[in-house]
């Protein structure tokens, strides 16, 4: 399945930012992302539907949808599911830092 198109992701640049701040995370390319040498989280569009697949400790997790266009309340809940993973990935991978509790976007 290929990645969604980095055009597709403009809506969510506030979630990618925040992502971008998380300890040990790297963006490979645009909404490509590790925890270390781990691929961690990447996103996928079709049929106008997009999603994200994410590492939930040493296993993927179940897909996230993410709608484009999405709300500042969808980006939030997106952001605290993926922050939920991140520290269940960090613990499994042994990263130093666990992910931030609450989430990093203001709320509109």
């Amino acid at each position: 399945m290929a990645h969604c198109p980095p055009e597709q992701l403009g809506d969510l640049a506030d979630v990618l930012a925040a992502l971008r701040c998380w300890e040990g995370v790297s963006e490979a390319k645009p909404g490509i992302f590790y925890l270390g040498r781990t691929p961690f989280l990447h996103f996928h569009l079709k049929d106008g539907r997009r999603w994200a697949d994410a590492r939930d400790g040493a296993d993927w997790g179940e897909p996230i949808e993410i709608p484009l266009g999405s709300r500042p309340r969808q980006r939030a809940a997106f952001l605290a599911t993926v922050s939920a993973y991140y520290r269940n990935t960090a613990r499994a991978v042994g990263a130093k830092r666990p992910a931030p509790q609450k989430s990093a976007l203001k709320r509109r």
